[in-house]
């Protein structure tokens, strides 16, 4: 009678997650484009990835951050501006917005892979990375590992030194099966992305809540909930997407600009003196009032900014060679 119980119990709670998720998905449409631009398909491992491009100029590649919500919609501001004198390229990485989200085990080297693919065989020319977050830290490995396919490097708030620089240990392997488990783990992932979580993310992202609107939530929300959405986050979880990028950092030999909110929660601005203290050619700017995305939060600045370095950089790199 016991066992009946359990089990019943067990089919009850598996009935209620189910329908849990089917109303998490219901009327969640596919993600459009709304940064404008060429879009594009690269065909990388099977898989499908998305791709914008725009402008004319020396390449930049622009990288949005890693969670659960995450794509390129992060850089609906700057495209355009930075395509003035560019070429813009922007990407969902693989299990992102708008591409595909496989069941795979996804990793570092994964993330690494794509990128170093995607500049080689759609870029195909030298190629400027402005990254966020734990793709920043992607972007430092990258630019140390080759140099003249990455000649210059912007970094918004990265990790990798204070934040996520540990290799995974068991625990996190279990947090990211827990996650991607059929069923229960879909009910866990979808109660960790609904519309009251996801505004709450945003607005301790953003020194001024009040540029949270609703139609941005709802944006992050169908990101977040397309098919597939939750491994890519799954892994993130379990701490498999982690860096240490202090190695890399002291081969950085190319120009870097490192870029942060004064008012940042996640990645607080102290976190800065860490990457200085490393790498100390590094031109830093601190925007304010911003939060963890001055690039959005602040984007006149931002692109002012990013838009003289890059001229800079390129002015060098022309005179040197």
């Amino acid at each position: 009678m016991n066992w009946r119980k359990l089990l019943m119990g067990g089919g009850a709670a598996v009935g209620a997650a189910a329908a849990f998720n089917h109303l998490a998905s219901r009327d969640v449409g596919p993600l459009e484009n709304l940064i404008g631009g060429t879009e594009g398909w690269f065909e990388w491992r099977g898989h499908r990835v998305a791709y914008t491009r725009r402008g004319q100029g020396p390449a930049v590649l622009l990288v949005h951050g890693v969670h659960a919500a995450a794509s390129s919609y992060e850089w609906r501001q700057n495209v355009e501006p930075l395509a003035l004198a560019h070429t813009v390229f922007t990407i969902d990485l693989l299990g992102f917005g708008r591409s595909d989200r496989p069941t795979l085990r996804y990793t570092t080297a994964l993330f690494l892979g794509l990128l170093s693919d995607f500049v080689r065989q759609v870029v195909a020319a030298p190629c400027a990375i402005v990254a966020s977050s734990l793709s920043g830290a992607y972007a430092i490995v990258l630019g140390a590992r080759d140099p003249g396919r990455f000649p210059a490097l912007v970094l918004v708030g990265p990790t990798g030194i204070m934040r996520l620089n540990r290799n995974a240990r068991a625990s996190g392997d279990f947090a990211r099966i827990a996650v991607d488990t059929p069923v229960v783990g879909t009910a866990v992932y979808n109660g960790l992305v609904t519309h009251r979580s996801i505004r709450a993310f945003l607005e301790t992202s953003y020194a001024d809540d009040a540029l949270v609107t609703d139609a941005m939530v709802d944006v992050y929300y169908r990101a977040a909930h397309q098919p597939g959405a939750k491994h890519a986050p799954a892994a993130f979880v379990g701490q498999q997407l982690n860096i240490d990028v202090r190695d890399a950092l002291r081969r950085l030999v190319q120009p870097a600009l490192l870029a942060w909110g004064e008012q940042a929660r996640m990645a607080p601005v102290e976190e800065m003196r860490s990457f200085l203290s490393l790498k100390p050619d590094f031109e830093p700017v601190i925007f304010s009032p911003a939060g963890d995305l001055p690039h959005d939060e602040r984007p006149d600045e931002f692109n002012e900014v990013v838009s003289g370095f890059l001229a800079k950089a390129e002015q060098e790199e022309t005179a040197r060679g």
